[in-house]
């Protein structure tokens, strides 16, 4: 096994497989990076939406009990 990287199929994969899967998990990962950003700045709109909700139901209610 030690000659491995002398065989055409041990060449191949050296020269060919490898940086060929090295680049792709490198594209997985920005990927999923960029999947994750934007998860976050959905969460976070998503909880500023209902902080606003709230408030407006605070107010609404506020008004309700003057009138």
């Amino acid at each position: 096994m030690n000659d491995f990287h002398r065989t055409p199929m041990g060449r191949k994969f050296y020269e060919s497989d490898l940086p060929r899967l090295i680049e792709v998990l490198e594209r997985l990962g920005k990927h999923m990076e960029q999947s994750n950003q934007l998860q976050e700045k959905k969460f976070k709109l998503e909880e500023k939406l209902t902080r606003l909700q709230i408030k407006n139901l605070n107010e609404s209610s506020k008004t309700d009990v003057i009138f």
